[in-house]
């Protein structure tokens, strides 16, 4: 009888291990959104900010970050009533976008779109949540014929469009 309970008992086990894989798996499936000009259509509040600096790197993944400290010096949509702010990055099952020094260096500058008005905001990665700003142009990526490119705008008309 002890020996029925016990492979019932990893039975049991190896079911929600599958169960807790297979959500996980479908948990990170999305549609790319679009250019950050269309996925700000679906967000509330954009920023314009600078990458100040990092929380804690990931134990299995050097030179990926958990976390990042963004200094906000503008508001260009909607209401942000702070003057800080932290992402949350992908920690390797959230489905969100890996937070690394070759995207935010610390002290560049970005747009970055937001959920909501939290202090705690998740870096999206199912759309181009964030454009980096290079002295009066900005760069992006969008997906053209299954790859990513590289485009570049002013930054005025690209504020105008994203309004």
């Amino acid at each position: 009888y002890t020996m029925k309970m016990s492979s019932l008992s990893t039975k049991g086990i190896v079911l929600a291990l599958a169960a807790l894989s297979v959500s996980t798996a479908i948990a990170c499936t999305c549609f790319y959104a679009g250019t950050f000009e269309v996925y700000a259509k679906q967000h509330p509040i954009i920023v314009r900010g600078v990458v100040e600096s990092y929380g804690a790197e990931l134990p299995t993944n050097a030179g990926i970050f958990k976390t990042m400290r963004v200094s906000v010096s503008d508001t260009i949509k909607g209401s942000f009533p702070h003057t800080t702010f932290e992402f949350f990055g992908d920690t390797g099952m959230s489905c969100l976008r890996y937070i690394t020094r070759q995207d935010f260096p610390i002290g560049s500058e970005h747009f970055f779109l937001l959920e909501d008005d939290d202090a705690s905001q998740p870096l999206m990665v199912c759309g181009e949540a964030s454009v980096a700003i290079h002295g009066d142009s900005i760069q992006g990526n969008m997906i053209s014929e299954n790859e990513y490119v590289v485009y570049e705008m002013g930054v005025e008309e690209f504020i105008n469009k994203v309004k």
